[in-house]
């Protein structure tokens, strides 16, 4: 899927170059000269240094996903579940390129997971929801690995991740700084993050409604028969691809309760009136009563153009833990669990023992 739909040309930077000649060190890169390849080394080598980045190289490498750079593209990255391969613009900077990265192997993970996305068999609300369930996940993995990076003395990617996406990368740190990423509470809040962005809301709008007709134009009688039918519970999908440390950092409850919020049902302006145009004639739905009837048949109510949506209320980013005050913390605890340990093992006196000293006393 890809990471953004916005343009994303910024100025590269340099990155450290690899010895001519030598193997690269993820087996399925795909470059046209030395200086393409030496970026994506570098990318690749900043993941590394993560744990979450690590296993999402290790998944990339275990199911073979090509990863190369593309002069062309608008978009930050992409990753196509159909043919297993992952671009990244070739415009980004190096930064940039490192949250885009995480991303991208992020859905390259989702999809290896066995999700099913069909914007032509699935209902629009499936469809829309489990799409934007995908996306927020992989923003809050991008987090995540910059994150752990801006831990170890590199803020960067994080900075660069920040100046466009605020509204979940601040979300993420502040439940980081608190502990969140042991408990999966700073996905969560990245998650959720996502959703407040109109604009990156409407621009997925546009691309379901691409996607819808592409895919009918090379659909099968049959699937014309059920189109726009299937219904695949957006919590199946949290619940199979939204996972941090082993297991999902939203519950089942807490997917639905967010997802039956109403605006989790709304589509933009535009794309309600493409959605009615591509589903009227197969849920009968009346004209004259448009609205009503696409709520009631189809779930979904209309929301203005994102110009004419609120603005994110996006919180100040709390300081990023310092390697000198997490090692200040880290004794401190080592600290208190030795005086804790040491207390326990101070020999204990009997009770008989202290009874017969206060009756000696009281004599």
């Amino acid at each position: 899927m890809s990471a953004d739909i916005n343009n994303a040309f910024e100025t590269k930077q340099a990155a450290t170059p690899v010895k001519e000649g030598a193997e690269p060190s993820y087996p399925y890169l795909v470059y046209e000269s030395q200086e393409d390849l030496d970026r994506l080394e570098a990318a690749l080598t900043e993941l590394r240094k993560t744990k979450t980045g690590s296993q999402l190289i290790a998944d990339a490498t275990e199911h073979q996903t090509p990863i190369r750079l593309d002069k062309a593209m608008r978009a930050y990255g992409s990753y196509d579940e159909v043919t297993n391969n992952l671009k990244l613009n070739a415009n980004n900077d190096e930064n940039r390129m490192v949250g885009t990265l995480a991303h991208e192997l992020r859905h390259a993970q989702q999809f290896q997971k066995g999700i099913l996305l069909d914007a032509y068999l699935d209902t629009p609300k499936t469809y829309i929801q489990n799409q934007a369930a995908i996306e927020a996940d992989a923003s809050a993995t991008s987090c995540a690995v910059c994150y752990e990076l801006a831990l170890q003395g590199n803020d960067k990617p994080l900075e660069a991740l920040r100046q466009k996406d605020p509204h979940f990368v601040n979300p993420f740190q502040n439940a980081a700084v608190k502990g969140g990423l042991a408990d999966g509470s700073a996905y969560q809040a990245a998650f959720k993050g996502w959703f407040t962005d109109y604009c990156t809301r409407d621009s997925y709008d546009i691309l379901y409604i691409k996607m819808a007709r592409q895919r009918r134009s090379n659909c099968t009688r049959e699937e014309e028969d059920k189109k726009f039918e299937r219904v695949v519970p957006v919590a199946d999908i949290v619940e199979k691809v939204c996972t941090s440390n082993g297991k999902p950092y939203m519950s089942r409850k807490e997917t639905e309760e967010f997802f039956s919020t109403p605006d989790a049902s709304t589509v933009s302006f535009e794309r309600f009136n493409n959605i009615y145009a591509n589903c009227y004639q197969k849920f009968d739905l009346k004209y004259s009563d448009m609205e009503n009837e696409m709520k009631n048949k189809l779930g979904l109510t209309m929301r203005p153009h994102f110009n004419f949506m609120p603005r994110a209320v996006v919180p100040e980013p709390l300081p990023i833990p310092t390697v000198e005050s997490r090692q200040a913390q880290a004794a401190e605890k080592i600290a208190a669990a030795k005086q804790e340990k040491a207390a326990e093992s101070k020999p204990k006196i009997p009770m008989n023992v202290i009874l017969q000293k206060r009756g000696n006393q009281g004599k």
